[in-house]
């Protein structure tokens, strides 16, 4: 049954991907200037936003916006960091798009452990304070994603310990994990993700419009 669900979900994202403007919407971002300062990093744009979401842009950068809604627990999320995530780090760091990405846990209440991993890792993620830290502990969660099913994964300690390889405190990270004020934080995060129409992950928006994210994106642009 549990495994049925999850290909369920599975199923609805991909329907939604290929029903996408996809590629012709990314050619908007090829009109954008460069507009990247010298030295500049994507870790160095990194801004926590009120709602819980993460922007990446450059100064006086409102537009267009690139959306990435995603689950750390969602192997297809991965996919798409693997394939195409540098590649939106890269315009945000160039001033083409503003990047705002929202963390949330897609599984739902009888998901199970999967529910559970997910949970715990999103927690993970809104327990880095340090705005330069965000994107190497989002890409170490990736690194370590475990099996959907795998009972324990994303395992507190674990979790713990990627934040000390990225130069956190690992007291005050373990604490802020155990909070009470970061499980409802959590749970607004993905509350939120949901009233935006959010059914699967990874959804992928340019000015509000879904994309293709399944396919490279960096050739077509570079082509335009």
């Amino acid at each position: 049954m549990e495994t049925s669900r999850l290909q369920a979900i599975r199923t609805r994202m991909v329907k939604l991907a290929a029903a996408a403007v996809a590629l012709i919407v990314l050619g908007v971002i090829t009109l954008a200037p460069d507009g990247r300062r010298e030295g500049s990093a994507p870790s160095d744009l990194v801004s926590f936003r009120p709602d819980g979401t993460i922007l990446m842009a450059l100064p006086g950068v409102a537009s267009p916006v690139l959306e990435v809604y995603e689950d750390y627990q969602c192997p297809y999320c991965r996919d798409f960091e693997q394939l195409n995530g540098g590649t939106a780090r890269d315009w945000a760091a160039q001033g083409k798009v503003a990047l705002v990405i929202h963390p949330f846990t897609v599984f739902g209440e009888n998901s199970g452990v999967t529910r559970d991993n997910s949970r715990r890792a999103l927690m993970a993620s809104l327990c880095v304070t340090d705005p330069r830290k965000w994107l190497a502990y989002h890409d170490e969660l990736y690194a370590h994603q475990p099996e959907e099913t795998r009972e324990g994964g994303f395992a507190v300690e674990e979790l713990v310990r990627y934040a000390k390889g990225v130069g956190l405190a690992e007291e005050e990270f373990a604490a802020c994990l155990n909070s009470d004020k970061t499980s409802a934080r959590a749970d607004a995060l993905s509350k939120l993700a949901f009233t935006r129409g959010v059914q699967g992950t990874p959804t992928i928006r340019l000015d509000g419009r879904d994309l293709d994210w399944t396919k490279p994106w960096a050739a077509p642009v570079q082509q335009a």
